[in-house]
């Protein structure tokens, strides 16, 4: 009878595991399209035999998932790289659009027409339409360079909207991990499990990476925890089953712009640290890329205005007026610093050319603007006076400086560690515009004896074009071409890099699929193999009842 019995006690055991495996084969069948979903397999043994000698059947040990954690974390690592090369390359496709060359609308060709207007009225400085045209093509090349900057500026609005709507993503997966991280730890206390929880955790921490570079590590109680940024300004993002959102504030020397903070207190400076992912890429853009574009353009429309206007006084007009402004002249800007506790007031203006003793024809002229960012600082009672690009300076007491074409003047008192910013360039492309109004005040001869009938300096205007300026290092049109080609450039590495990218997502997913996606073909071959198996098992609970009644029956 015992014998018997154990026969029945492993049938019993061999249908309740087979049935299970059935199960699990169904469930890898039923997810065979669910995205980030890992094949799932049964791993039995053998029951443990009650008189040493015959086993007692099957087991089921666990229902195991089927994984390759060092692909994993390939992978979400390339999510981040691939989110930010998708982001940088959409956003200098729309980059590309700002200068519309290629539709006969943008910057290069206003400043072909506009100096093509210049030679005309060299040809016929007496010529009134030769004067309009001149006018109506300054205005016309001022309103393309205006237009660039801001659709530079709306550029980086949006890609700091973006930002803001990105950071709002990512805190809410975070709290989703966090979460999972919770559920996850109660199945697998209660000795299940949460194969299709973590799977589910694994496509979150896949999303968060195309949003924002993360680093991910498990504590003692297999729990995810979540890091973001680089170096040592790094903050977390998922601790535990604790989610530490991060947080946004307004820059104070950029407004309308955010910085990102995190850390349990949301202290952290972390934005220049994170490099990766769409929020990675998009701070690249807004803080770095539009910027030095944004500063570019200034430079060649502070050149052109620039350059005219001190050609433009040195003329006289149809009515013998001279030291006139073809254009609006610059307009520099000079920004203290959000820590100065002095008084202080500073002035900047263009340095007026030396006085000319000698009587030197020409006379001499003033050191040509360089248009490069400049620091002002005051220490130990001295003012010193930096061009923050090339490094050199002038440090003096006396509160006029003369430096680079620049004057600067210092009013009231500058405390200790005082700093001001100073740019002649800055923002010049948004307010570029003509100044003249009347035709008869183009200053088109260099003097009032050759009225109206002189073109001596509207030759001289011709000759810009052409002329190598200090402040750019090259012609106009030769630093615009540059400027443009380096954006081709940027654009067209940012579609190579991204194609490169997905060709690697691609064959890691595909990797992926290899190791832990379900094959159908497999698995129906599984559901056959233990649909059989539990077949034989039920026959043998069968033959089991069948011994049993024909031992009842000896007994009669």
């Amino acid at each position: 009878m015992g014998g018997i019995a154990e026969i029945l006690d492993m049938g019993r055991r061999a249908l309740t595991t087979h049935q299970r495996t059935i199960s699990v084969v169904s469930h890898n069948i039923a997810n065979v399209n669910t995205p980030g979903y890992s094949r799932q397999d049964t791993v039995y043994r053998t029951g443990r035999p009650t008189d040493g000698v015959i086993g007692t059947g099957v087991q089921m040990q666990q229902v195991r998932r089927i994984v390759d954690k060092f692909l994993e974390a390939q992978i979400v690592s390339e999510q981040s790289t691939f989110g930010r090369l998708g982001v940088e390359k959409s956003m200098l496709d729309r980059i590309e659009a700002v200068f519309r060359d290629g539709r006969d609308e943008g910057i290069d060709i206003a400043i072909s027409e506009f100096f093509a207007a210049v030679n005309d009225l060299a040809n016929n400085p007496s010529g009134v339409s030769e004067r309009i045209t001149l006018l109506e093509r300054g205005d016309r090349m001022a309103k393309r360079f205006r237009e660039a900057s801001q659709n530079f500026q709306t550029l980086r609005q949006d890609a700091d909207t973006e930002i803001r709507e990105r950071i709002d993503e990512v805190n809410l997966l975070a709290r989703r991990i966090a979460d999972l991280n919770v559920q996850i730890r109660r199945v697998e206390n209660d000795g299940e499990g949460a194969h299709d929880l973590r799977d589910e955790r694994t496509r979150l921490l896949n999303e968060l990476s195309e949003k924002i570079e993360i680093h991910v590590f498990n504590d003692e109680s297999e729990n995810f925890n979540v890091i973001v940024g680089r170096g040592g300004e790094t903050a977390p993002l998922v601790m535990g089953e604790r989610a530490v959102p991060l947080s946004l504030v307004l820059r104070p020397d950029d407004p309308g712009v955010v910085d990102i903070r995190g850390g349990v207190s949301s202290q952290t400076q972390i934005t220049e640290t994170i490099i990766g992912g769409k929020i990675g890429g998009l701070i690249n853009l807004r803080d770095r890329l539009l910027p030095d574009f944004l500063n570019r353009i200034d430079k060649l429309s502070a050149s052109v205005s620039h350059e005219f206007n001190l050609q433009h006084r040195m003329g006289f007009g149809l009515d013998a007026s001279t030291g006139l402004d073809f254009f609006l002249p610059l307009n520099p800007t000079v920004s203290p610093s959000s820590m100065n506790t002095g008084t202080a007031a500073v002035n900047a203006s263009v340095a007026p050319p030396p006085e000319n003793i000698d009587g030197l024809d020409p006379p001499p002229t003033s050191e040509p603007l360089r248009f490069d960012p400049y620091e002002l600082s005051f220490s130990g009672g001295q003012y010193t006076l930096r061009n923050l690009k090339t490094g050199t300076s002038l440090t003096t007491s006396d509160p006029e400086i003369t430096f680079e074409g620049m004057l600067i003047s210092v009013t009231e008192s500058m405390a200790q560690g005082d700093r001001f910013d100073i740019s002649f360039h800055k923002g010049s492309s948004g307010e570029m515009a003509v100044s003249l109004s009347d035709p008869n005040q183009i200053a088109a001869s260099a003097s009032t004896e050759t009225l109206p009938g002189g073109n001596a300096n509207a030759l001289l205007f011709a000759q810009l074009q052409d002329k190598t300026v200090v402040a750019l290092g090259d012609t106009l049109q030769g630093f615009y071409s540059s400027f443009v080609g380096d954006i081709g450039s940027r654009a067209q590495e940012a579609t190579m890099h991204l194609s490169i990218e997905e060709t690697t997502r691609e064959r890691l997913n595909s990797m992926r699929e290899e190791v832990q996606g379900v094959s159908l073909d497999e698995e129906m071959t599984r559901l056959i193999q233990f649909q059989r198996s539990y077949q034989a098992s039920a026959r043998m609970v069968t033959t089991a009842d069948e011994l049993f009644e024909t031992v009842i029956g000896l007994k009669r």
